[in-house]
C-alpha cells in the first residue's frame, strides 16, 4: 500500500518548494523586523549626501533627498506585504462566501450573484481600483479597498465554478436526498473540495496585489510619501534610471522575486492539497 503523506510534508518535499518557502520566510522576516534591520530612519533626509552611489555607509546608495535606500527598501517590503495581505484577506472574506452562495444556492440568489460577478469581471481590476481611489482618496486604506473590490469577482467566480461541479456529485445528491441540512452538506462536502483551487487563487491574488499596489503607488495613488512602498521607490528612482540605476533596479528586482516566489508557492499548495498527489 502506498504511503500517504500530510499536506505539509508534501508541500515541502520538492527542492523548489523548500527554496520557495525559504525565500518567502526571508520576505516575512524583513517585513516584520524592518525597524530593527534598517540602518537609518527611512524618512530621515541628508541633503549633503544626495544621490550617493552604493558604498560602505549606504549599501544601496541614497535618493535625491539623501535618504538611505536600503532602509527605505526594508520598509517598502513591509508596506507592500501588509497591503497585499490585507487585500487578500478582504478578498477571501468576501469572495469565498459569495462564490459558495452563488454556486450552491438555486434560483434568484444564484442569478443575482452570478450577474454581479460578471459585471465585476467585465471591468479591469486596476481601472476599477483607479476609479475607487479617485472617489475615496489616495492612501493605504483606499488602496486595500480598491484592490479588494477589483479582485473579489475573480475569486468568487472560481469558487462558484467548483461548487457548481461538486454539488452534482453523487455523494452530495445522496446527502440531499437523505435530508441532510444544506449547511452541513456545504461544510462537510462542498467547502473541503474548494480548498485547493481557492488557496491557489489566493496566492495569485496576493501576487497581483503586490503588482497592483506597486502600480498605484507608482502613479501617486497608493502609499503616500514619506511612507515607503515598492511602487513609490520605483517612481522616485525612475528620474535617475540612467545616472543611478540602483534606485529602480533594487525595488524592481524585489517585486519580480516576490511575485515569482508567490506563483511557485501557489503551485506547491495546489499539489499538496490534491489527494491524488499525496499518495
Amino acid at each position: 500500500m502506498a504511503e500517504r503523506t500530510t499536506p505539509v510534508a508534501a508541500l515541502l518535499r520538492p527542492l523548489t518548494q523548500k527554496i520557495t518557502w525559504s525565500v518567502l520566510a526571508v520576505f516575512v522576516l524583513v517585513a516584520a523586523a524592518a525597524p530593527l534591520l534598517a540602518p537609518y530612519d527611512p524618512a530621515a533626509q541628508d541633503l549633503r549626501n544626495t544621490l550617493m552611489p552604493p558604498g560602505p555607509g549606504h549599501l544601496l546608495g541614497t535618493d535625491e533627498f539623501g535618504r538611505d535606500q536600503l532602509s527605505r527598501l526594508f520598509h517598502a517590503v513591509r508596506s507592500s506585504l501588509l497591503i497585499s495581505l490585507a487585500t487578500t484577506a478582504a478578498v477571501a472574506a468576501a469572495g469565498i462566501p459569495l462564490g459558495l452562495l452563488a454556486g450552491y444556492a438555486r434560483g434568484f440568489a444564484n442569478v443575482v450573484i452570478a450577474r454581479a460577478i460578471d459585471v465585476g469581471l467585465a471591468l479591469p481590476s486596476l481601472v476599477l481600483a483607479l476609479g475607487l481611489i479617485a472617489a475615496l482618496g489616495a492612501g493605504m486604506r483606499s488602496t486595500v479597498i480598491a484592490l479588494a473590490v477589483g479582485y473579489t469577482p475573480y475569486l468568487a467566480r472560481v469558487v462558484r465554478g467548483v461548487v457548481l461541479r461538486v454539488r452534482q456529485e453523487e455523494y452530495v445528491e445522496s446527502a440531499r436526498v437523505s435530508n441532510v441540512p444544506p449547511w452541513r452538506i456545504a461544510v462537510r462536502h462542498v467547502v473541503p473540495n474548494t480548498l485547493g483551487v481557492t488557496s491557489v487563487q489566493l496566492t495569485l491574488i496576493f501576487a497581483f496585489a503586490v503588482i497592483g499596489e506597486a502600480g498605484l503607488s507608482f502613479v501617486g495613488l497608493g502609499v503616500q510619501p514619506p511612507t515607503a512602498s515598492l511602487g513609490n521607490l520605483l517612481a522616485d528612482g525612475s528620474a535617475h534610471s540612467l545616472d543611478l540605476p540602483i534606485l529602480t533596479v533594487a525595488p524592481g528586482l524585489v517585486i519580480a522575486v516576490l511575485v515569482i516566489t508567490l506563483l511557485f508557492a501557489g503551485d506547491g499548495v495546489r499539489d499538496a492539497l490534491d489527494p491524488r498527489r499525496r499518495r
